[in-house]
């Protein structure tokens, strides 16, 4: 293990290092505060920390230290323009280089046989050494091929040229919903209302295909210009890195910031609720401009456990009630407790969208609109009928007892009158 001086670069390396061990499930986020305490305190690396309190072994921590030298020494490695730059990979030339992820570099390019502008993401060489990895890889992009959604991204193209492994997919010619949050601040409401409907669309048809997104956030919700919303970058790809504990090989943690509290707790059963989670945290940042939680890595996915947000109406006073109770129920801690599906919560949000639009005089057009609006009204009614009745019996039930107890205290008084008059 190194025995580096302790400085704020060395403080900066041990908090990469746990989160590498965080994400791994090598050590639970309470650990890992400790650790650092001690790290902090006594001047020495948070390797030898965890070592010595028998958090983990020495094995465990010099194949950390690896990966995070690994992930370092990528970084300082890359260019700005990236690495494949004017390369031409399989039927594929490679313009410029857009975006970066723990997986691998995302690149403008132009597939040539159908002259058509792509994007297209080339793995990290860390995975495409793991043979298993790259089975796993293969497998999920190709099946990730054949959706079919207006409001998710394409995958076109999944293969391996000269020792790389990539896939090709459709160029989304726009903006993140984080850019916008970052560029304008909190959005307005009908724009919050018209993404999450799109963003809804787009998990049932994965829920229909039985795939949890796992990876639901604003950096993952892309705006076109012409307003359509697009699904990128599932989470199952991510997942695989750690499911083998592949954390040795180098790969680096996502944002917390809008994990469900299952997600947070390591749980592997997740259904279509935890990404209705991750999408209220998303339209939480969108309507407040600020997440709903803060600080570190472990902090935060603490508070996703066991923390009650911010009340929104304190962030932004315009927020109607109901779109405040609606976002509370997508962010509850238990998912029982949560809308059940993307399409109850597309039907509620509907509603609420009628309501906003009376004050405008803009009522929905399209017959999943009008079709969403009437079942959301006929399944309120349905409930409160219900309501409505349990309360009646309840009320029968009450009345009835309180004339058998009058009948009962009848009977009892006649009886002690005999009583008496013998």
């Amino acid at each position: 293990m190194a025995t580096t001086n302790h400085n704020v670069s060395g403080l900066d390396e041990d908090f990469r290092y746990g989160q590498l061990a965080i994400e791994g499930r090598l050590i639970t986020p309470d650990q890992f505060d400790i650790a650092m305490d001690k790290a902090k305190e006594s001047k020495r690396p948070l390797a030898d920390v965890l070592v010595e309190d028998s958090t983990i072994d020495s094995t465990t921590a010099d194949r950390l230290s690896k990966a995070l030298k690994r992930i370092l020494k990528d970084e300082r490695a890359r260019t700005e323009g990236g690495v494949h730059v004017k390369k031409q990979i399989g039927g594929y030339r490679l313009v410029r280089r857009i975006g970066e992820g723990g997986m691998g570099e995302v690149y403008l390019a132009e597939q040539l046989s159908m002259h058509r502008t792509v994007a297209i993401k080339i793995l990290h060489q860390k995975w495409a050494d793991d043979e298993e990895f790259r089975k796993r890889f293969l497998l999920e992009a190709r099946a990730a091929g054949k959706l079919s959604h207006p409001n998710i991204i394409q995958v076109y193209d999944v293969g391996k040229y000269q020792g790389l492994y990539y896939f090709s997919m459709e160029y989304i010619d726009g903006v993140t919903v984080d850019d916008l949050i970052r560029h304008e601040g909190p959005i307005g409401l009908e724009k919050v209302i018209d993404v999450t409907l799109q963003v809804c669309e787009a998990l049932e048809y994965l829920s229909e295909q039985g795939i949890v997104h796992r990876d639901i956030k604003p950096a993952n919700i892309m705006v076109m210009k012409d307003g359509t919303v697009k699904l990128a970058d599932f989470g199952f790809i991510q997942q695989a890195m750690v499911d083998r504990e592949l954390m040795q090989e180098g790969t680096t943690i996502g944002t917390p910031d809008y994990i469900s509290p299952e997600q947070a707790r390591g749980e592997r059963d997740l259904d279509v609720r935890s990404d209705i989670y991750s999408l209220g945290a998303s339209v939480f940042h969108m309507l407040a401009g600020k997440t709903m939680y803060s600080g570190s890595c472990s902090s935060v996915m603490r508070a996703h456990i066991d923390s009650q947000p911010p009340k929104l109406k304190n962030l932004r006073g315009d927020v109607p009630e109901r779109l405040v109770e609606i976002v509370s129920k997508m962010t509850a801690k238990s998912p029982i407790d949560r809308y059940q599906s993307p399409d109850d919560v597309q039907k509620e949000l509907e509603v609420f969208k009628l309501d906003l639009a009376g004050h405008s005089g803009e009522l929905p057009t399209s017959k999943s609109g009008i079709l969403n609006v009437i079942n959301a009204e006929k399944e309120r009614i349905v409930a409160l009928e219900k309501k409505l009745k349990e309360q009646r019996i309840a009320t029968y039930v009450w009345m009835g007892a309180a004339i058998a107890a009058i009948a009962l205290a009848g009977v009892l008084a006649a009886l002690w009158a005999v009583g008496r008059g013998g």
